[in-house]
């Protein structure tokens, strides 16, 4: 019977169609978690994701993109940054950003850009029930 009522609403539900991250920044990484997450957003929310007649459009940008350095070694190095990132959703007219600061570390050439990999991810985290909250509201 629960599965029958989830099908049922996943069914009948209103789709929405997610337009393609404007992402006037060079880091590709940022783009795909962006679209990951309001994929996730839009199925959480009850909506399913189709584009097509009689659906809506979510437009996702990103606004900011910056790394302020906050430590350095010895050698005059940056070593730890504070990532500001704010992004804005599009919905029925509707647009209402989001912004966050992420404090990581960047250790050394052996890890490559990981620390801000999971610092973008831990900033899509922190502002994820304000997006949620933004598209239920709809």
């Amino acid at each position: 019977m629960f599965l029958l009522t989830i099908f049922f609403s996943f069914a009948f539900s209103e789709g929405l169609c997610i337009k393609e991250v404007h992402n006037p920044y060079s880091e590709v990484y940022l783009s795909y978690v962006f679209r990951k997450n309001v994929e996730k957003l839009v199925l959480e929310s009850g909506y399913k994701i189709y584009c097509g007649e009689g659906s809506k459009e979510i437009k996702p940008e990103v606004e900011l993109f910056k790394e302020h350095p906050i430590a350095y070694t010895p050698q005059q190095r940056v070593s730890a940054y504070n990532l500001e990132l704010r992004v804005s959703l599009t919905l029925d007219g509707k647009k209402k950003s989001f912004s966050v600061f992420v404090p990581y570390t960047q250790q050394g050439g052996m890890v490559g850009d990981l620390p801000r990999r999971k610092a973008i991810e831990e900033a899509f985290r922190i502002i994820y029930i304000d997006m949620l909250e933004f598209i239920k509201m709809r």
